[in-house]
């Protein structure tokens, strides 16, 4: 069973809230490809594997299109083909699902403090999990916010 970092507003404590902002800021001080190429190689994660293949997927994760093409390099491309369509097609509907709550609450913000959105942004997802947001699912969160420093709301989250 894949590890849940959050069950409620509770479990999202300034340790986390300090990590998840650290992590995002040293993330974007890399260039588009690599924050995008970050969270989609979480389709290689074990535990990833293992949370799209239970039955604790977000509700109404199937109400989402199948999403964006992956960012992968060459070698990880060609890993990509050896993963099952059902598997690949639950990530990106996931990825969406997690971009367009993140939009939502981002929009949502007056201000722009990245604690701020980064605990709103959890505490927004974490209803859409059935028993919490599991671990496998934080680097992606991660890598929004990172998307978000580096540039800005109207390419992260464009209306």
């Amino acid at each position: 069973m894949t590890k849940i970092l959050f069950s409620s507003e509770i479990d999202v404590n300034n340790n986390w809230l300090f990590y998840i902002e650290n992590e995002a800021k040293s993330l974007a001080q890399r260039d588009d490809f690599a924050i995008i190429n970050y969270f989609d190689r979480e389709i290689f994660n074990p535990e990833m594997e293992e949370y799209l293949s239970s039955n604790d997927l977000p509700h109404g994760l199937d109400e989402f299109e199948d999403g964006e093409v992956l960012s992968l390099n060459l070698i990880e491309g060609m890993k990509l083909n050896l993963i099952p369509e059902w598997l690949k097609t639950r990530f990106r509907k996931l990825k969406a699902m997690l971009k367009k709550i993140f939009c939502q609450v981002v929009h949502g913000i007056g201000e722009f403090d990245t604690k701020a959105i980064i605990s709103a942004v959890l505490i927004a997802i974490i209803p859409a999990f059935a028993t919490g947001l599991p671990a496998a699912v934080l680097p992606i969160v991660i890598g929004l916010v990172a998307y978000l420093l580096k540039f800005g709301i109207e390419k992260t989250c464009p209306v």
